[in-house]
């Protein structure tokens, strides 16, 4: 896959890791702002799996940024390496 479309999927990724964060979290709140479950261990385990997907969601998005920063230099160094061609070719 080429660095420009890499990218962009990139960005999509990061975008649906954003939204479903989110979702995660308003889905934890929900927990703090109804009265006590009848099974506290149940509602403690389902909010300890929302914490953890929403910690695995947080180093996802940090690998995707990582991710974006070298397609970046990628193409940079890219676009760099193709001016020096078409110079090197007296422009043509």
């Amino acid at each position: 896959m080429d660095i420009a479309n890499r990218l962009a999927r990139n960005e999509q990724e990061i975008s649906q890791v954003e939204e479903e964060k989110l979702q995660q979290e308003r889905m934890l709140g929900l927990f703090w702002e109804h009265p006590p479950a009848l099974d506290p261990e149940a509602v403690g385990r389902a909010m300890q799996w929302i914490r953890d997907r929403i910690r695995d969601l947080e180093d996802k998005k940090r690998s995707l940024l990582q991710e974006k920063e070298a397609l970046h230099v990628d193409l940079a160094f890219s676009l760099e390496s193709n001016r020096m061609g078409n110079e090197d070719n007296g422009g043509n």
